[in-house]
């Protein structure tokens, strides 16, 4: 179980301790005018009220200039919306994430043992104006019980996103998870890191493996010829219209390569029928490989909160976040944006007195500071 809450030690004042380790990007220090912890607060209490964009950003601030003096030194007023781009665009994406996640794990820790799912994000209008290496792709891991970002790694320029796996996997403290990937994370090395890590795994399993693939099916042929059943079957009504999902496992079998993926206890087959609209009968199947044991309940249970992450994180990202619609082209300038968001988002998540949409929670950030500040501070703050 995750330890109580740290929020009521939390205040707007103390807000600078975060930042202490932040480097500072620019050089001529002398002629520093705004200083960095206004921008980065600034940056992050705009993306939590609303604001999309470096202008908006801008605007936030010149709006609440009279909130943020409470706490932020503004003798030299509010930053333009040319030095946010500038100034957050130079900061080190690795120490930027750091600093917002220790804030967001001071308020929202993570319960020790649950599913961390883990995918890639590219926006498609920077994909639309990408040069011919292509746009940045953003890996990030979620804790999907705690709806709270645990980290996330830029890929390399016109790569996808398995560069970035191994090292984000690295930043994670993955100890007693259990983390699940989509095929694409279906690699040796991969799988190795994760049980040194001391995690578990649940991965997809398609073509980009054929070999194993070929093992997998085969191995569920022979199972069902020889009158295995489903071990669970789940109906439920999604988007309008009826699905049922069935859930097969077996213990892996001894195979060639068996050894050479880590930890393999079990394979997982689902099978996904439903019906469209004008009444035609459709059916998909999906098989996974996994280091715990073959027990439906638990592996089902991974499957389906690995959607979390594209449900939970990477839909209301693009709907309440406009993050599709982002155009910053440098590394950095996606890398530290696309932080912003799902820190903003992990921090709304987790506003429990909040009951409305993550879009309408925005917007009362942004209407009302006492809600900003419950976001940021949790809901203590009035106390401290």
């Amino acid at each position: 179980m995750s330890r109580p809450s740290q929020a009521s030690r939390l205040s707007l004042v103390c807000i600078h301790r975060f930042f202490q380790k932040l480097p500072e990007p620019r050089r001529r220090r002398k002629k520093v005018r705004h200083p960095l912890l206004n921008l980065v607060v600034m940056s992050l209490c705009a993306t939590i009220a609303g604001a999309d964009d470096w202008q908006e950003i801008a605007e936030f601030a010149r709006q609440r200039r009279q909130w943020f003096g409470k706490f932020l030194d503004l003798s030299k007023g509010v930053p333009s919306h040319d030095t946010f781009q500038r100034v957050i665009s130079a900061l080190d994406p690795l120490a930027f994430q750091k600093c917002l996640l220790a804030w967001v794990a001071t308020l929202h820790e993570v319960t020790q043992g649950q599913i961390i799912a883990i995918d890639g994000k590219v926006a498609k209008e920077a994909m639309a104006r990408a040069t011919d290496k292509g746009p940045l792709c953003l890996v990030s891991a979620w804790a999907t019980a705690n709806q709270v970002v645990l980290g996330q790694v830029a890929a390399s320029s016109g790569s996808n996103e398995l560069g970035a796996l191994p090292r984000l996997l690295e930043l994670l403290e993955l100890h007693g998870a259990i983390v699940t990937l989509d095929a694409l994370g279906c690699q040796k090395e991969i799988v190795s890191q994760i049980a040194e890590h001391g995690a578990d795994y649940v991965i997809s399993v398609k073509g980009n493996q054929e070999k194993l693939q070929d093992t997998v099916q085969q191995a569920f042929a022979q199972a069902l010829e020889a009158g295995l059943k489903p071990s669970l079957v789940k109906n439920e009504k999604r988007r309008g219209r009826q699905e049922q999902r069935m859930y097969t496992v077996l213990e892996a079998p001894d195979f060639a390569q068996k050894n050479q993926w880590k930890n393999l206890k079990s394979f997982l087959m689902v099978v996904r029928e439903y019906e469209e609209k004008d009444g035609s009968r459709c059916q998909g199947v999906r098989y996974y490989i996994s280091s715990l044991p073959p027990k439906v309940k638990k592996l089902a249970e991974a499957v389906r909160r690995h959607w979390h992450i594209e449900n939970k994180m990477g839909w209301v990202l693009d709907v309440a976040f406009n993050e599709d619609g982002n155009r910053a082209r440098t590394r950095n300038a996606q890398a530290n944006l696309g932080m912003l968001r799902r820190t903003a988002l992990s921090l709304l998540k987790n506003a429990k007195e909040l009951t409305c949409s993550i879009k309408k929670r925005r917007k009362q950030a942004g209407w009302n500071p006492e809600v900003l500040e419950k976001i940021l501070l949790g809901c203590n703050s009035g106390k401290n």
